[in-house]
């Protein structure tokens, strides 16, 4: 009998069982770019797509926040510097492939749980730093969920979605700083609308 080939859906039903497999998100990251070497090439330009995808919205994001009026970056770290390679491997396996195990749906977790944690353009930031987000991160936050929203409705802003994605802040005045988000919503449209770029046809198949 004839081995059969392994798909790429195979090969990262591996790799994330490898990676639950580690317990330390470090060295979990580590062994990742480890394993990249052990994958086929055609696995391997999936993961490059995966990882441009996230990179064109931080391009997208770095450019807007660097132009946005009263906004300013100073003291402040770059754009989603937490997603590394392994982010964005266990995002798009999870939901574009649309992979629903337990260990995965456990890796989508820690993953989004280290974003939080250490991003305050995200109102889960408050409830794992037991801090409250700032006039800057509210600011940040509009504009990445505008930009957000472009992307995934082709140039378009989606009003019935921005409205079901209000961020829910679990810290002091949720809806003072829902009121101060939506203001930022509307002085923003401008800028983020006149600034999309479409996304490539093979970054947006994952």
């Amino acid at each position: 009998m004839v081995a059969k080939t392994p798909t790429i859906r195979d090969e990262f039903f591996r790799l994330a069982i490898d990676m639950y497999a580690i317990r330390d998100r470090q060295e979990r990251s580590k062994e990742f770019e480890k394993k990249l070497d052990s994958l086929s090439p055609e696995a391997r330009h999936v993961i490059e797509m995966m990882i441009e995808k996230e990179g064109q919205h931080k391009r997208y994001m770095t450019m807007l926040l660097n132009v946005a009026a009263e906004f300013s970056m100073k003291g402040r770290m770059p754009h989603d510097f937490s997603k590394d390679a392994l982010f964005c491997f266990v995002k798009s396996f999870h939901l574009d492939f649309q992979t629903n195990t337990e260990e995965m749906k456990s890796l989508a977790r820690d993953e989004l749980r280290n974003h939080y944690q250490q991003e305050p353009h995200h109102p889960e930031w408050e409830g794992e730093n037991n801090k409250e987000c700032n006039d800057m991160d509210i600011r940040e936050m509009a504009i990445n969920r505008l930009a957000r929203n472009l992307q995934r409705y082709d140039g378009v802003i989606n009003n019935k979605a921005m409205m079901e994605d209000l961020p829910k802040f679990p810290l002091g005045d949720n809806e003072g700083k829902q009121k101060l988000y939506l203001k930022y919503v509307e002085k923003f449209t401008p800028l983020v609308r006149g600034a999309y770029v479409p996304r490539p046809d093979d970054i947006k198949r994952f």
